[in-house]
């Protein structure tokens, strides 16, 4: 399967606002005197799962708007997959000594605030019903 172009960019830009939500934690963490390794691993860890479930959703729906007598199967599946997934990222986190547990979960909220920030900059516009554009 071919990687639509907007789902590329789209990611890119999640990706983006993640590593500016790791630095401002990161700096927090220095300011609190609390910064050490497991910090850094945790984001790192926290990060990758974050915008890697963001690319999973992303290619996942574009299969399923290819197969549209699957939607309903194929996006239900990837869901419960994901979330998993993600159990399975915060657990690893939480147990092994290698990573701090904030600095782990922290990451899962950045995208839908990097969403957020993207509205309110104009840099993220959805598309209206009827719209046949393909301006992502």
């Amino acid at each position: 399967m071919k990687i639509s172009p907007a789902l590329k960019q789209e990611t890119v830009r999640i990706g983006i606002g993640v590593l500016i939500g790791d630095a401002v934690m990161i700096a927090v963490f220095a300011l609190l005197r609390k910064l050490d390794v497991t910090v850094l691993f945790g984001a790192l860890l926290g990060s990758l799962a974050a915008v890697g479930n963001f690319f999973a959703m992303g290619l996942l729906l574009q299969k399923a708007l290819d197969d549209p007598d699957r939607t309903k199967f194929l996006v239900q599946r990837s869901y419960t997959l994901r979330m998993l997934a993600m159990v399975a990222v915060m657990i690893v986190g939480f147990v092994l000594p290698y990573f701090h547990v904030v600095a782990v979960v922290v990451p899962f909220l950045l995208p839908g605030l990097t969403i957020h920030v993207m509205r309110l900059l104009g840099l993220y516009k959805p598309q209206k019903k009827g719209d046949e554009t393909d301006e992502a």
